[in-house]
């Protein structure tokens, strides 16, 4: 299947492609009535393909709309009688047509003076910009038509209540309009050194309360008031974690009591013996908008993507000062927001931060605001600890010469507790082995869903343990001779955590944000930002693939978040916004580890 990557293919062509096999490989497990009815329940993570999509202006409007939708779906994919959508906050169900099962109409509001202004939009921007960078999954895959339709047709269409057909290709994303460095990947000294909400404790300089400390976001993650328990404590726990070898789901995971001697030993106590996280030694590196995580609003999507603070870990020396660790820290907080308009809404606060000069007083007041809604105590009452934080990972050599990612989440015991790495099979598994074939047989039986990148690595796999406890990095990519096609190997091992930090995307470092001196911006890997790119400057990187050293493979992930964020501030979510949606043919997979 490699040569669905040649050429100028279009986003939405690929994947409808990979889309439709996957449901095609699936559609045996829903012969029954009661299967075909819960399959809605999955739409969000993988939406049904595609077709057609008909619009149609109601003469006389009712109480349930204005317009007629009708969207044909694929055919030979297993469909409910009836699927409910999320039309900007209110529910309507899509009914199947008894003339054709595959067809399935509704009536709703839609705005379509709104859609128009879109197309016109859309009209002066191909003039400008006639062709767009085109995504498959995170990889470059060619260039697109920047295309729209006709507004002068789409009014007469629309007053003549005469069907318009939407084509897929008309949700392109639009041109690059947003700032990576100001609202996607904020690394600048002048934000990440904010004296009133940062604090550098090797340094001294800053707030030690401040909105952005890692004093802080633990101290709201650990919500006291709630739970009972001390952030000193609660931190101190879930570093004592490395002390002794655990066991996540059968995998051991190797103590790594240097955990002790380069951190915990050094970092100062309050006046009750708890760990002072007023004076933690986690240096701000970035702060990160990962809208393009979300999954799709219009079929009762719960996932708005996350917000993210990577931490680099400090050692304390003897003498005085600190010097620099290869520890990183992540926290990963799910944004607490749910439909169309309140994830567009975020969105365009994040591309807002455009105006504002970057580092300045206005502009750090206005990414606080923004970052406030997710890491302030009980964003997510109904969640441990009230915290909105979806997991913490660390990434790191410094406790044992091999580089490792562990990843904890918030128990109902109220502590962080270690737990699967997502995505990544055990390391036993990644071997050419003949008698050790899970790997291959996953792929093989998966193959179109992990090319589309809609699989989820399972706990256990031909009924034994499979998805690793934690990701140790060799800087090896993940293959068996007995994988039939190697564009699913690389697409499995593109989005296991220790291949895409190293040998698939040639992360030599294992870090995509590394570790910093104070007063410089982090170091961020190719993946991001390309050959000789910068933050503020993304470009793409191209290497062949590792394991047939003859397929191109091309990254440029802030192009690709910028793309998709520009799409998403600017979409209407009674117009356009809503039938890109339907077509859901941009998908992201949702368990990916990149910072």
């Amino acid at each position: 299947m490699s040569s669905h990557r040649s050429g100028n293919l279009a986003v939405a062509a690929i994947t409808a492609t990979l889309l439709f096999a996957y449901l095609l490989f699936s559609a045996t497990a829903a012969n029954t009535a009661a299967a075909r009815e819960s399959l809605a329940q999955g739409f969000a993570d993988v939406p049904p393909a595609v077709d057609d999509i008909q619009l149609t202006a109601l003469e006389k409007p009712g109480t349930d709309g204005n317009a007629a939708l009708a969207v044909v779906y694929a055919r030979d994919q297993p469909l409910p009688d009836s699927i409910p959508l999320d039309v900007a906050g209110k529910t309507v169900k899509l009914a199947r047509d008894p003339k054709d099962p595959q067809r399935f109409t509704a009536n709703i509001n839609f705005d379509f003076d709104a859609f128009v202004k879109e197309q016109e939009a859309r009209q002066k921007l191909a003039e400008r910009k006639p062709a767009l960078p085109v995504f498959d999954g995170r990889e470059v895959v060619g260039e697109g038509r920047f295309v729209f339709l006709d507004p002068a047709k789409l009014r007469e269409q629309i007053k003549g209540h005469a069907i318009i057909r939407i084509p897929h290709d008309i949700f392109l994303d639009p041109p690059l309009l947003t700032s990576p460095a100001h609202s996607l990947m904020v690394t600048d000294p002048l934000v990440v050194e904010d004296p009133t909400r940062t604090f550098d404790a090797c340094t001294n300089a800053g707030n030690p309360d401040g909105a952005w400390t890692f004093n802080k976001l633990m101290t709201d993650m650990a919500n006291t008031p709630l739970t009972g328990v001390q952030p000193g404590d609660f931190v101190e726990n879930w570093l004592k974690t490395w002390q002794t070898t655990a066991v996540v789901n059968s995998f051991p995971i190797t103590q790594r009591p240097n955990i002790n001697s380069l951190v915990l030993s050094t970092w100062p106590r309050d006046i009750n013996g708890r760990l002072d996280l007023r004076r933690s030694p986690m240096r701000l590196l970035a702060i990160v908008n990962r809208l393009d995580l979300r999954n799709n609003a219009v079929y009762g999507g719960g996932r708005a993507g996350e917000g993210r603070f990577v931490f680099g870990v400090m050692r304390r020396l003897s003498g005085g000062g600190c010097a620099q660790m290869r520890f990183t820290v992540i926290l990963e907080y799910g944004l607490p927001l749910r439909g169309c308009p309140a994830i567009r809404s975020f969105a365009q606060q994040w591309g807002d931060l455009d105006a504002f000069a970057l580092g300045s007083a206005t502009y750090n007041g206005a990414l606080q605001d923004i970052t406030d809604q997710f890491t302030r105590a009980n964003a997510s009452p109904s969640r441990p600890n009230g915290s909105a934080i979806n997991q913490i990972r660390s990434n790191e050599n410094a406790l044992n010469p091999t580089w490792e990612l562990r990843e904890f989440n918030v128990l109902p015991s109220h502590q962080l507790a270690l737990v699967t790495a997502k995505q990544t099979p055990h390391t036993s598994f990644n071997t050419n082995n003949p008698s050790i074939t899970a790997l291959a047989d996953y792929v093989n039986a998966n193959q179109a869903a992990v090319i589309a990148e809609v699989h989820n690595v399972p706990l256990t796999f031909a009924g034994s343990p499979f998805l690793t406890g934690a990701s140790r990095n060799t800087q090896t990519v993940w293959k068996h001779d007995a994988i039939v096609d190697n564009d699913a190997r690389h697409h499995l091992s593109l989005n296991t955590c220790d291949s895409c930090h190293g040998a698939e995307t040639q992360t030599g470092n294992f870090l995509h944000v590394a570790p910093r001196n104070p007063g410089v911006a982090s170091q961020l890997s190719r993946f991001l930002v390309g050959t000789g790119g910068t933050v503020s400057s993304p470009t793409t990187f191209t290497m062949n693939d590792p394991v047939d050293g003859v397929t191109p493979r091309t990254y440029g992930d802030l192009l690709r978040r910028q793309s998709d964020l520009a799409s998403l501030q600017s979409s209407a979510c009674l117009s356009g916004g809503l039938l890109a949606e339907l077509h859901a043919f941009h998908l992201t997979s949702l368990a990916i580890s990149t910072e």
